[in-house]
């Protein structure tokens, strides 16, 4: 996971030039579940905007920052996500789908959910089916109390909410709570609130269980490794030029994971060398 710095303002010109008319009927919606108090509805509109944070997230789940098709089959990949989920929201870990046991409180169900995020933008995000239908589903762990309903989005920070939400500002850059020793996510803090969100998160979205996950890290790893290799000295290739030039961009599928490799490659060339040596092996044998 890494941030995708969206302005809010930007986010809603991007809405209005692609589904003019969408803000105005997501409000009249909203008003009408404040005044149900649930979500409760025969059809939805939140399909018609998924293209503009498809786009924005550069075509990458919002989670896992695995690549997706872009525009008509994106759109078939891609789900629309609530981060805060529209209705009821059940305890995690529930058992099934978590192999860990928490000793922290990780918050408690609500019946009703955030149904007055339903059509908040600043609650949508574009994410695979595999995190956002498999794992995700209507969790939302939290270590503090949940809001009360109406609250706004960047107020309900006092939930102290254990998944990050990577677009624009309003919560910590995610690559500062989840970081990678060679395909491996681990928390990026040493204790506290952040270390557990962290370790929550790579549990949640079976970021370490995944083995298309980390053959998809390594070969990333074994393209960009090479050329790191090749321009040390200003040497290398325009095209291995071009590729260190782009190593951080937000682009790049596994970003997060690109990134601290090169951390690594800045700081300790010897370990960069066996990493770079698992991932061309893991990476030929996937």
């Amino acid at each position: 996971m890494i941030r995708y710095d969206v302005r809010p303002e930007d986010l809603e010109a991007a809405i209005r030039s692609d589904v003019p008319g969408w803000l105005e009927r997501a409000s009249l919606r909203t008003a009408t579940l404040v005044g149900q108090r649930r979500y409760e509805e025969r059809s939805s509109i939140w399909s018609e905007v998924k293209d503009v944070f498809m786009r924005l997230q550069h075509y990458k789940c919002i989670f896992c920052e695995r690549k997706l098709e872009t525009k008509k089959n994106g759109r078939i990949e891609f789900d629309l996500e609530h981060f805060r989920p529209k209705g009821s929201v059940a305890v995690w870990p529930d058992g099934a789908r978590s192999l860990s046991v928490y000793d922290y409180p990780t918050g408690s169900a609500s019946p009703e959910g955030y149904y007055w995020l339903a059509y908040e933008i600043g609650n949508y995000a574009a994410a695979c089916k595999a995190c956002n239908t498999n794992l995700k589903l209507n969790f939302f762990p939290i270590a503090g109390e949940r809001g009360p309903p109406t609250t706004a989005v960047a107020d309900l920070a006092a939930e102290r909410p254990f998944l990050c939400f990577p677009l624009g500002r309003l919560d910590e850059d995610p690559s500062d709570l989840i970081t990678f020793t060679a395909t491996t996510a681990i928390p990026a803090w040493p204790d506290g609130h952040g270390r557990r969100r962290g370790e929550l998160m790579i549990d949640f979205f079976d970021l370490n269980r995944r083995d298309g996950l980390h053959e998809e890290r390594a070969r990333m790893i074994a393209i960009f490794g090479p050329a790191l290799r090749s321009t040390s000295g200003g040497g290398g290739t325009a095209g291995e030029q071009a590729l260190v030039k782009n190593i951080d961009s937000a682009s790049q599928p596994h970003a997060n994971c690109l990134r601290a490799f090169r951390r690594l490659w800045n700081t300790d060339r010897v370990a960069a060398e066996d990493v770079l040596d698992h991932c061309q092996i893991l990476a030929a044998e996937a």
